[in-house]
């Protein structure tokens, strides 16, 4: 029986994908690849550019475009029954942006691999916001400062904002400017940078988050400093 490996292959410059990333790729005989909406997959582009995998057997891993959670955990499902085929010969590497525990798919994949009796591994990534804060040369926390993670899709999103220390908020989509509005409303605007498409060849950065255009894509994330708790310190 073989061992499902969560590979996590960082942000989008393959330069970033850890050795153990290549290595489990390169031994693992079977490479599962989510997507939805049949578009091409950025996980499997990151890692050919790093691995040989013309001689590893591809699947496409089909998940709907939906909230719902009935919809969403019934394609879980078949999923993991689609995985648990492949392990009864072969390990199998399913490819994840970023790192593979900040907001994946896989784990509710993987716990229902588990309950069937095969082995789950997983392989850290270096994720988008500490590469975004790497191109931005600034350090993402200091001292005793704390760290938030924020998906913009939280219901408490506005009292999340007012947290002290560094807020990083991914997820905002086509919510892009609600959040500037918000961060307007919130003061937090000239404290408050972004990067777009981190480590991909169309990566922008922004100082000012006035400068960002309407719908500047998925991959954006914003990075909120507390400069006032940081010049305390």
């Amino acid at each position: 029986m073989g061992t499902l490996y969560g590979v996590s292959v960082g942000p989008g410059d393959p330069q970033l994908m850890t050795l153990r990333a290549v290595r489990i790729i390169e031994e693992c005989s079977v490479i599962a690849v989510p997507r939805t909406g049949g578009e091409n997959s950025l996980a499997l582009s990151i890692a050919k550019q790093m691995v040989d995998i013309t001689s590893k057997s591809v699947i496409y891993l089909d998940f709907p475009m939906a909230s719902d959670m009935d919809i969403l955990d019934r394609a879980h499902s078949v999923t993991a029954k689609q995985l648990c085929t492949e392990l009864q010969s072969s390990d199998v590497a399913f490819l994840t942006l970023g790192d593979i525990s900040i907001y994946s798919t896989f784990s509710y994949i993987a716990d229902r691999v588990r309950t069937e009796g095969f082995n789950v591994e997983i392989c850290a990534g270096v994720t988008s916001f500490t590469a975004a804060t790497a191109t931005l040369a600034e350090p993402l926390c200091l001292g005793s400062e704390e760290l938030h993670i924020i998906p913009y899709n939280s219901s408490s999103i506005e009292n999340s904002l007012d947290l002290s220390g560094t807020k990083v908020i991914m997820k905002t989509g086509r919510h892009t400017q609600e959040l500037i509005s918000l961060l307007h409303r919130k003061g937090l605007a000239e404290h408050t940078k972004a990067v777009v498409n981190c480590g991909f060849s169309d990566e922008r950065l922004y100082t000012s988050i006035d400068d960002i255009p309407e719908a500047p894509g998925y991959f954006t994330l914003f990075i909120i400093t507390d400069m006032e708790s940081r010049n305390e310190a």
